[in-house]
């Protein structure tokens, strides 16, 4: 009895495709890929105006791109001053905006206030800033998640 089945040939039940090959799932995935790489492209608008643009120093361009942050924080109750995370007085703030006013092209300076700060503290920074020329750009907000409301100065009554 067992030389019965040592003797036997398996043969496997497969058969080969003979057919074409179902092209539906590659269209599928290439026409995803077509939709992605479209919606993730940049669209650059570009003016049907030719202009022939001059030659820039990359030097110049680079030293023009420094940013002048002044973050005004309360960590104690009581207002600290930070000139690029560097911590200062206000005669110290002052004598640092009037090197960075008369050394380098930028005329702007960026203030970050904590909401606790005073707001004599940030107009006191304010007018140092242009006395020396410089203009402030404030971003002392921060945005608002979906479905919190402050019920801060910008919103309606009742909401």
């Amino acid at each position: 009895m067992e030389g019965r089945f040592s003797r036997r040939k398996l043969r496997p039940n497969i058969k080969a495709f003979t057919g074409k090959p179902d092209l539906l799932p590659f269209l599928d995935v290439f026409f995803l890929l077509l939709i992605f790489l479209t919606l993730s492209t940049p669209f650059v608008q570009v003016s049907g105006v030719e202009v022939r643009l001059p030659q820039v120093d990359a030097g110049r361009v680079r030293a023009g791109l420094e940013r002048f942050i002044i973050t005004i924080g309360n960590p104690d109750g009581k207002p600290r001053i930070y000139f690029n995370d560097k911590p200062l007085s206000v005669e110290a703030l002052a004598e640092e905006l009037s090197r960075v006013s008369r050394q380098t092209g930028m005329n702007m300076v960026i203030i970050r206030a904590d909401a606790a700060v005073p707001h004599a503290v940030v107009t006191e920074v304010m007018a140092i800033a242009a006395r020396y020329g410089l203009s402030t750009f404030l971003a002392t907000g921060r945005p608002e998640r979906s479905g919190e409301r402050s019920g801060g100065a910008f919103t309606r009554p009742g909401e």
